[in-house]
This record gives C-alpha cells, sequence and structure tokens, in this order.
C-alpha cells in the first residue's frame, strides 16, 4: 500500500521558506523550464507575425516521439505550424514538407484522429476566415503512414469563421465523425450561422448533418467531445462566449438533443472551454468551465449531476488542462497563462504550486500535454496569439508511470471514446478518456498517461466505445503498452 502521502504544495512551500523564498520562488528553481528556444519551437516572433491558438500532439511518423502542430489566426492569411519531434528535446518545423502548412484565412480548431482506421493520425484543420484564391473550407487531410499528408476533397463551403474541431464517433459505428463550431460569440452570432456536422461514411467520404439541435444550437469558441453522463455514448459540450453552456446529450444513434445546463447542476458560464478529468478518482469525469481568467470546477456526483468543487479567478489563457505532473497518482491542473500549477491533494482540491515560466507571454490561449522526452513525466505546450508559442519541460515527476495506446477493434489508433482505468491493490489511480479535443483548442498526446506514485505493477481496463473491454494483469510500470481488442 502507499504510505502516507502529503500534498505537494506543502513541500513545495517548506522548501521555498527553508531557502528564503515565497511558495513561486523562481530562484529556488522552478520545476518547470522553458525550452521553447533550445528545443527549436519558438515560431513567429515578429509583430504581425504572430497568432497562435490551437495546440494538438501526437506521433504522426510512428517514430515514437510525440509531434506538435500550432494552429495560427491573426485577421490575415497565415500557415500552421508542425514541429517534428527529432528526439533529444528538438524539433524542427516541417509543416510545408508534410503538406499540413495549411495556407489560408488563418485556423483555430484542429485534432488529430485516425479517421480510415489504418492506424495512423489523421488531420482534421478548420478555416477562420475567407481569403480570395485561397482554400475556404475545413479541410482533411490524410496521413500517408509516415507523417506525410495529402489534403482530401469533400468538405463544402460554408461562410462562417470555424473555431473549435472535434472528432466523434457519434452513431457507434466504428468510425470517426466530425463537428466544427461555427462563430465566437454564441448567442450573439448572426442568427442563419450554424455549425457544421459531418457522418463519416468511410473511405474518407463525409456526408453533411444539417439538422438537430448540434447543428442550430448557439456556440463560440471552444468545445470537447465526451461521454459526461456515463452512458457509453460519446456527447458534446461547447462554450458560449453570450450565453449558457451548450450541452449536447447523445443519444447513442447520432442524434443531440440540448440538455439545459442548470438541470446538471452547472451554474456558471464557459465562454471558452470545457475541460473533462476524474480529479478525485472515483472513475467519473468532473468538469472545468472556463474562460479568459476563471476557472470552475464541477463535480460529477455519479447520478447525472455536478455540484461546484473549486472556483480559481485571475488564471490568464482560454482554458485550464490536466495532468499528473508529479506522477503521484493524481491529475493536476496547469491554467494556459495561469503562471503556476495547481496541485490535487488527491480528493480533487487544487491548491498553488510551483511557478510556470512565462516571461513574456502575451494573450495565452491554449495549452496541451505530451511527454515530449519520454521521460515518464507530462510536458506542455502553449499556444499564444500576441507573442511566440511556448513549450514547457515538466521536471517535477519522481513516481513511476505508465503510458497506454489504445487501439479499438476496428484498427483506430487512440479509439477515440474509449476509456482507461489503472488500479492497484485494489485503489483506482486513474482513470481517462480519450478524446480528440480539450478545452480550447488543445489536443493531448492521444497516448493515455498515468503516474502510478510508488506502484511498480498495476492492472489496466480499457472499456472501448460500445461496449468491449480488455484486461491486463500485473502491468510493470515505467513503459508504454499497447492495449488493442482483438
Amino acid at each position: 500500500m502507499n504510505a502516507t502521502r502529503i500534498p505537494w504544495c506543502v513541500i513545495w512551500v517548506g522548501l521555498g521558506l527553508a531557502l528564503g523564498l515565497g511558495a513561486h520562488g523562481a530562484e529556488a528553481g522552478t520545476p518547470f523550464v522553458d525550452i521553447t528556444e533550445t528545443a527549436g519551437v519558438a515560431g513567429p516572433t515578429a509583430p504581425g507575425d504572430t497568432g497562435g491558438h490551437g495546440v494538438m500532439f501526437a506521433d504522426v511518423d510512428a517514430d515514437g516521439w510525440p509531434d506538435l502542430y500550432v494552429t495560427m489566426n491573426f485577421g490575415h492569411a497565415m500557415a500552421e505550424l508542425f514541429y517534428a519531434n527529432l528526439g533529444g528535446g528538438r524539433f524542427e518545423e516541417q509543416a510545408a514538407n508534410r503538406g499540413i502548412d495549411d495556407y489560408d484565412g488563418g485556423s483555430h480548431g484542429a485534432c488529430f484522429a485516425d479517421l480510415d482506421n489504418d492506424g495512423d493520425y489523421d488531420l482534421v484543420n478548420g478555416t477562420t476566415l475567407d481569403e480570395l484564391r485561397l482554400p475556404t473550407t475545413n479541410d482533411v487531410f490524410q496521413n500517408a503512414g509516415d507523417g506525410h499528408f495529402r489534403r482530401v476533397e469533400g468538405l463544402p463551403f460554408v461562410p462562417a469563421p470555424t473555431r473549435a474541431a472535434l472528432t466523434l464517433d457519434m452513431d457507434g459505428d466504428g468510425d470517426l465523425d466530425l463537428f466544427f463550431v461555427s462563430g465566437a460569440r454564441g448567442n450573439d452570432d448572426p442568427a442563419e450561422e450554424r455549425n457544421e456536422a459531418y457522418r463519416n461514411d468511410g473511405g474518407l467520404h463525409f456526408t453533411a448533418v444539417e439538422a438537430g439541435d448540434w447543428h442550430e444550437v448557439a456556440c463560440g469558441q471552444g468545445a470537447t467531445d465526451t461521454d459526461f453522463d456515463g452512458d457509453g455514448d460519446i456527447d458534446i459540450i461547447a462554450a458560449n462566449r453570450t450565453g449558457e453552456v451548450q450541452v449536447l446529450r447523445n443519444d447513442g444513434r447520432g442524434v443531440f438533443s440540448r440538455v439545459p445546463p442548470e438541470t446538471l447542476g452547472l451554474r456558471h458560464p464557459a465562454q471558452d472551454g470545457i475541460t473533462m478529468a476524474d480529479v478525485d478518482n472515483d472513475g467519473q469525469l468532473d468538469m472545468l468551465l472556463a474562460g479568459d481568467n476563471y476557472g470552475h470546477l464541477y463535480r460529477n456526483t455519479g447520478d447525472g449531476h455536478f455540484v461546484l468543487r473549486q472556483s480559481f479567478h485571475g488564471t490568464d489563457g482560454y482554458m485550464g488542462g490536466f495532468a499528473d505532473l508529479d506522477l503521484d497518482g493524481d491529475v493536476d491542473l496547469v491554467f494556459a497563462g495561469g503562471g503556476q500549477a495547481w496541485m490535487n491533494d488527491g480528493q480533487g482540491h487544487f491548491a498553488p504550486g510551483p511557478a510556470v515560466p512565462l516571461n513574456g507571454v502575451n494573450d495565452p490561449r491554449a495549452i496541451a500535454f505530451a511527454d515530449i522526452d519520454l521521460d515518464g513525466d507530462p510536458d506542455f505546450a502553449l499556444g499564444c496569439k500576441r507573442s511566440g508559442n511556448r513549450l514547457i519541460r515538466n521536471d517535477l515527476g519522481h513516481g513511476n508511470w505508465l503510458k497506454v495506446q489504445v487501439v479499438s477493434p476496428k484498427g483506430q489508433a487512440g479509439a477515440y471514446g474509449a476509456k482507461v482505468t489503472v488500479h492497484a491493490d485494489g485503489a483506482l489511480l486513474g482513470m481517462r478518456e480519450a478524446r480528440s479535443t480539450n478545452g480550447y483548442l488543445g489536443q493531448d498526446d492521444p497516448v493515455l498517461h498515468f503516474g502510478l506514485g510508488n506502484h511498480d505493477t498495476v492492472d489496466v481496463t480499457v472499456r472501448f466505445l460500445g461496449g468491449p473491454s480488455v484486461t491486463k494483469r500485473g502491468v510493470a510500470a515505467g513503459q508504454e503498452v499497447t492495449v488493442k481488442e482483438e
């Protein structure tokens, strides 16, 4: 069994006081290091050339190293950035060479997803502004298997600025469908504006779905694909700049109905992003509603309702992201521009932790996590609109860890919609949901990451979307395992 655990915030404060420093004294040696320049991911820094929004991780060339994609938008034609992970803490910008620079009127939402169930990650990318003589549709790029892509024709032109881009198996048929949020203001968007939804017919052919609440509700900014009610199908929760958060419940057949948020116990807005995570290791997905400079964390009671657990203010950025930074077996929290980590006490309450170096960051938007250096702890990237984007190395984790790559019964890399649980000594150490998008335009590495504390072996169970489950017992810590339903 685990020894009695002292919350990380107490250890950090005690160390700082012993050295004559405050709880956020960088002089003590922050556990987080800005490696943007040394890693080669500084991106555009000249005035007018910035514009980072979304950050997305995935290993697109199957070399074992998670790569980084950054969407760019600042009111004029721009290309996206793709940083190939070369290993050893080095990246190289290769968007044009890989065929995914997507030079158009700028982009917000994007995500990597295995759309053709061939075992590699394709790319979905939304277009924000119309530009004459440039592509103006949302795009699908097919991965050739080696991290080079070709643009797939087929999605129609829709005269509306795309924000979030999601992929989810809406109808449980084993392939991933598409959903795009149109507009940025929500209730204040033009009445004729409609979100885009497409059913995957196979072979990278998509059919527009132009009816139902998910097509018509007033969304704006970020959205996430998640089984928030635990009924075994994937729902959508979307931010709304000028109204209530939009909760869209799936009936299991791909028909979405709006659920008034107050009937679920949700009393706060989410202007920019919604992030789901099991913060108290009870097997239920809790919910963080976020906007620029605030966050409200709601605990899932397990009976279809949520209760407010904790509020955060002065956070900066458009979303918060969850990851087990210190590898102690519970997820911690970082806001895209908050300047510090929030450490979990093991019961789902968060206290201020070590500082995150954000010198010179201006208008941070999104955050995403991946173990970029394969040292076992999750690092993170930040998309920043009015300054260079950032890549932060995490040196905090000292516990054991496990990474789980999930492959669906039909061969889909990532198996979006699956839920993975890790147990040790009869206790739940963590639950992760495989999904395409978090918060406001963030995508964590689809390889799911678990901190294990001092546990050397664990049992891993994957429940795939649609019901089948696989359990691996006595899995050794310190490795990446692949779980597939044969």
